[in-house]
């Protein structure tokens, strides 16, 4: 690869930036706001929105690096979310609660842990504990499993040894280590650099230390010998993830070619994915599962009306989506809804 097609790999829309995105990558205001009222020390250098100072040209691909230290009990915790690209993590002391794809990880001081930016994560149980934590976050030009990675130009490697690292990161997602002396060093040591607030006088010091905890931690997981499993990097993977969270973005106005982009694929290759895993074509899958959901809505007795339910489950017309309910279920979403009410009628 060329290093223009690297640098227009690397830059490629955030395709998850925006509120409401299948995947959208949230840039913790909340810590933001908790470090302005003084609850919690915030040091990180950051680009594209993330709590910090702006590290302008310093450290290319690298979306924020540095840490925050809770002395005391927190009332705020992050919300599930994604980052713009893989977060290398350590715990130096206290305690945190990881969610991560839905399980629940109780972390130690001393541990570490990998988010990849497909993964839904939070912090907080829903709040944070006293904690202190260290981070660096690269973007690697990828936001789906199946997608290259491609590491900062100034990480000096071989590319055997970066294919490696790629390897043991994207093939194995183990959610926390016990980090070596070694990591934990490097991690107190790119703290204290982001701490002296001088980016410029800085930044050679911190890509050095990036660059050895990186080393330090593939050598520390290739001497667990992980079984990597190479479907986590494949495009299925990507499809299926997508088809999972179709489920909250079902008022969006999807069609096979958006569906196809959104998972960085071809048509013909989405298509046939989507088939393996729902044994049905996109658009039918699509309509399947917006009929369930308007089924759990109307059933749940809510205040929206059968159109305004249509309307929210992606349907264009209250009079199709009737249509479609009454072949789906053999009833229409007025007879659910009356006679999910029946009970209370009777019963007043």
């Amino acid at each position: 690869m060329t290093n223009l097609e690297k640098a227009s790999a690397v830059a490629r829309p955030a395709v998850f930036r925006e509120p409401g995105a299948l995947l959208y990558a949230g840039n913790c205001k909340d810590l933001h706001n908790a470090s302005l009222e003084g609850k919690v020390t915030l040091s990180a250098w950051t680009r594209r929105g993330y709590p910090g100072r702006d590290l302008g040209d310093a450290l290319p691909q690298v979306c924020s690096v540095g840490g925050w230290d809770a002395t005391r009990p927190q009332d705020w915790g992050l919300k599930e979310h994604c980052n713009e690209g893989v977060k290398i993590a350590y715990l130096a002391r206290g305690t945190l609660t990881l969610t991560l794809d839905g399980q629940r990880h109780e972390l130690q001081e001393g541990q570490m842990f990998v988010v990849r930016p497909w993964q839904l994560h939070a912090f907080g149980n829903p709040f944070v504990a006293p904690s202190q934590i260290v981070w660096v976050l690269f973007d690697m030009g990828v936001r789906r499993p199946h997608e290259r990675w491609l590491w900062p130009d100034w990480i000096a490697w071989p590319e055997r040894d970066q294919t490696r690292l790629t390897e043991l990161l994207s093939m194995n997602e183990q959610p926390w280590y016990t980090a070596s002396r070694e990591v934990a060093r490097s991690f107190m040591n790119i703290a204290d650099i982001v701490a002296s607030n001088d980016i410029d006088g800085g930044e050679t010091r911190l890509r050095l230390l990036i660059s050895m905890m990186l080393l330090q931690f593939k050598d520390q997981l290739e001497a667990q010998q992980p079984e990597l499993d190479h479907s986590l990097a494949a495009s299925r993977r990507t499809v299926e993830i997508f088809l999972r969270r179709l489920w909250h973005a079902l008022d969006d106005d999807w069609t096979l070619e958006n569906m196809a982009t959104e998972c960085n694929l071809s048509r013909t290759q989405f298509s046939k994915h989507c088939l393996s895993l729902t044994n049905m074509t996109p658009s039918r899958y699509l309509q399947m599962i917006r009929l369930a959901a308007a089924r759990q809505m109307l059933a749940s007795n809510g205040g929206r009306s059968v159109t305004e339910v249509a309307f929210d489950c992606g349907f264009s017309s209250s009079q199709y989506f009737a249509t479609c309910f009454r072949k789906q279920f053999g009833i229409s979403p007025s007879e659910l809804r009356l006679d999910n009410r029946a009970p209370e009628i009777a019963a007043f």
